[in-house]
Formats: C-alpha cells, sequence, structure tokens
C-alpha cells in the first residue's frame, strides 16, 4: 500500500515570474515536461512541479497554490471511498500529463489534494535536501471534521503530539515514521479555509526567509515544528508555503 505524500506542485499565473522568485528561493532548474508542465530541480534532481493555471481558473478567482500529492496504489478505489466519507471529488480520475492518473478531492473541511496512480513523479528522491518538500500538515479549524476521513480513506491512525492541538498521521505498519501532520491553525494565520501546507527544506531559515522578502514574497509568521521552526511565507502571486531547517526527520 502507498498512501504516502509524494509530490508536489504550483499552479501560478504568471510562470516566468515564478521561476524566477523560486531559483531565488530553492536555487531551482527548470526542465519543460509534457503539456506546458515544468520540472523544478536541485541538482539534477526532481524537487516540484510547476504549470500555469488554466485560464477557465483564473476567470474564477481561484488563487496560485501549493499542491500536495498523495501516491496510491488505485486513484479510482480511492475517489470511490473518499466519496463514501462525503468528500468533494473536483477532478474525477483521468490521465496525468507525464503519465498515471491522478484525481482532485477535497475532504469534508475543505482542504484540496490530488491522489496520484503511477510512477513517483519525484523518482523516489526523498532525501530532503534543501529545496525539496520534506513534509505536509493539515491545517485546520476542528481535526474532528476530518479524523473518520483519513483513518477510512487512506488508513492512517492519528496520534497526539507533544504540542498541543498538533497530531501526526501514520500508515498502518508499525514503528514506521509519520507520513503527515494535522495542527489546529487559527483563521487569522491561515485564513477561512483549511488547506494541506506543503514544507521545502532549507540550509538556513533567516536566509532563505531574507531571499523570499528580496524576491518580492513575504513571510508571514513563524510556528513551532516539532523540535524545530517552521516559517509560513507567500510567494509574490499569493501562494502559501512553508521552509524549515534541515532534512526529514519526525517533525
Amino acid at each position: 500500500m502507498n498512501n504516502r505524500f509524494t509530490w508536489t506542485d504550483l499552479s501560478t499565473f504568471n510562470m516566468r515570474h515564478a521561476k524566477r522568485f523560486y531559483s531565488k528561493c530553492f536555487g531551482w532548474e527548470y526542465y519543460k515536461l509534457a503539456d506546458g508542465y515544468i520540472s523544478c530541480q536541485v541538482q539534477e534532481q526532481p524537487a516540484a512541479g510547476l504549470f500555469t493555471m488554466p485560464d477557465k481558473f483564473q476567470s474564477i478567482g481561484m488563487p496560485s497554490f501549493w499542491m500536495s500529492y498523495i501516491q496510491v496504489d488505485s486513484v479510482e478505489e480511492t475517489v470511490r471511498i473518499a466519496e463514501q466519507y462525503d468528500a468533494k471529488v473536483e477532478i474525477k480520475p483521468q490521465p496525468a500529463p507525464g503519465g498515471g492518473v491522478f484525481a482532485l478531492i477535497r475532504d469534508p473541511a475543505g482542504a484540496g489534494f490530488t491522489c496520484f496512480e503511477g510512477e513517483d513523479p519525484g523518482g523516489k528522491n526523498h532525501s530532503g535536501n534543501p529545496g525539496h518538500m520534506v513534509w505536509n500538515e493539515l491545517h485546520v479549524s476542528d481535526p474532528a471534521k476530518v479524523e473518520s476521513f483519513y483513518t477510512n480513506v487512506f488508513g492512517w491512525r492519528i496520534e497526539s503530539t507533544d504540542t498541543r492541538d498538533r497530531y501526526h498521521l501514520f500508515a498502518s505498519s508499525p514503528g514506521a515514521d509519520p507520513v503527515a501532520g494535522i495542527r489546529v491553525t487559527a483563521n487569522d494565520i491561515k485564513g477561512d479555509k483549511e488547506y494541506w501546507g506543503v514544507y521545502f527544506s532549507v540550509s538556513s531559515l533567516a536566509i532563505a526567509a531574507e531571499n523570499i522578502e528580496q524576491g518580492g514574497g513575504h513571510v508571514a509568521v513563524e510556528q513551532p515544528l516539532g523540535s524545530r521552526l517552521a516559517i509560513l511565507a507567500y510567494d509574490p502571486q499569493g501562494a502559501a508555503f512553508y521552509i524549515v531547517e534541515g532534512s526529514y526527520s519526525t517533525f
């Protein structure tokens, strides 16, 4: 069974501006894939994806956003179970640009994520080196609204952490590291929407924060992440993301 976070991509308004900003932040280089999809790479290792938001979504005022991908054994089966637990399927299962199948789902609280069936888009490169995604955390107002959904759809179990109102999600196998987190976050920090936050590794929070500001982005707030400190930031086109120092460990 998969059911682990494996990829992330950015739906942006201006591709040229986004590429310039994230090159400064993470040192990314860019390579074109199918259908206008860009691979963001660090030392020739895939780190994320980038594409221009379709006009039909821009016309309805959809914001620029980072999307979390969960690799599953069967997208069709995941969608079927998710609908039984009050999910909304925004995009029904269909072929992915680089191969495989994907579907976009919103959990009962409204947080969106993509399920993906196929070869790992990141090429199984999850070392947690700077510039790569190292963590995913669901920011919600009430975890009770989504607990049944994630335990039944993905077989995850939820356990409290040492931090109040923060939880870890574990796969079914005992002794494994957590696959993600859930955190109660106030609306004055996250806004009135629930969302999956994408966390990128950096060598230095101070330097990364300075690069974000110099690139036209905005450093919003610091938040504890286990024994570490994470920063919530926004790129110049309004997409939220998090940065944290170092490679993966139990956050």
